[in-house]
C-alpha cells in the first residue's frame, strides 16, 4: 500500500476501511501459520500488510488483541440457535466447532496459541474471554433446556460445556484423530445420555 493511502487512513474522523482491516488480519494469519507467535510481531504484520504500525494500533491496542482478532476472523462467534430441541441446537453448535477446527487455520494454530498463552498472562486473559464468548450459545441452549425441564436439576452446565468441547480439542491438540462428519452428533448423544431427565414411566427399563 502506498504512503498516501496510509496517510489518508490516519486522518481524524475517517471511517475505518474494512478492506484494510481484512488485509491486516490476513497478514496476521499468514505470519502465524508461517512463523508462529514468536515471528508474528506488529512490525512484521505491518510490513506484510503494507501499512504503518500506527494504523494497526488504532484498530487493536496490543499485539495480543490483534492475534485474537485474527483468530476470531477465522472462527467467528457462533449463532445462538433456539429450535426448542436441545439435541438439534447442540449438534448444530458443536458441528460448527468441528468444521472450524478441521477446515480453517484455527485448528493448526491452536497448539501454538495454547503454548503461548501459558507464558503470556495478557494473552491468557484475553483468550479466556474469547473462549467464554464462544461458549455462550451452548450455555444458553443448556439453560433454556433446563428451564423447559429437560435437564436434571443437579446438572453442572459448565461441566457439560467442557464435556461437549473436550473431545474436539483432544483430537486437535493430543491424538490427531480425524474430525469426522458424525463426531458432533456422537459427542452430543453421549453427553446428553448422562444429563437429560429420564422421561420413561416408573419401572420401565431401557432396551438392551
Amino acid at each position: 500500500m502506498g504512503g498516501d493511502a496510509v496517510e489518508a487512513d490516519r486522518r481524524p474522523g475517517r471511517p475505518r476501511d474494512p478492506h484494510l482491516d481484512q488485509a491486516i488480519l490476513d497478514a496476521t494469519v499468514e505470519l502465524l501459520c508461517e512463523e508462529g507467535f514468536a515471528g508474528t510481531s506488529v512490525e512484521a504484520v505491518a510490513e506484510r500488510a503494507g501499512v504503518g504500525k500506527a494504523t494497526i494500533y488504532r484498530r487493536w491496542a496490543s499485539r495480543e488483541e490483534l492475534l485474537l482478532a485474527a483468530g476470531g476472523a477465522m472462527g467467528p462467534c457462533p449463532p445462538d440457535p433456539d429450535s426448542g430441541d436441545l439435541r438439534h441446537d447442540l449438534v448444530t453448535l458443536l458441528g460448527g466447532l468441528v468444521w472450524v477446527m478441521g477446515n480453517t487455520p484455527v485448528g493448526g494454530l491452536l497448539p501454538a496459541t495454547v503454548d503461548e498463552a501459558a507464558r503470556n498472562p495478557e494473552l491468557r486473559s484475553r483468550l479466556d474471554a474469547f473462549i467464554d464468548a464462544r461458549r455462550g450459545p451452548v450455555r444458553n441452549a443448556l439453560r433454556r433446556a433446563a428451564a423447559r425441564g429437560e435437564l436434571r436439576a443437579d446438572v453442572d452446565v459448565e461441566l457439560v460445556l467442557d464435556l461437549l468441547s473436550g473431545p474436539v480439542f483432544t483430537r486437535v491438540l493430543v491424538t490427531g484423530r480425524p474430525l469426522g462428519a458424525g463426531l458432533a452428533a456422537a459427542i452430543v448423544d453421549t453427553v446428553l445420555g448422562g444429563v437429560l431427565v429420564d422421561r420413561r414411566p416408573c419401572g420401565v427399563e431401557a432396551a438392551t
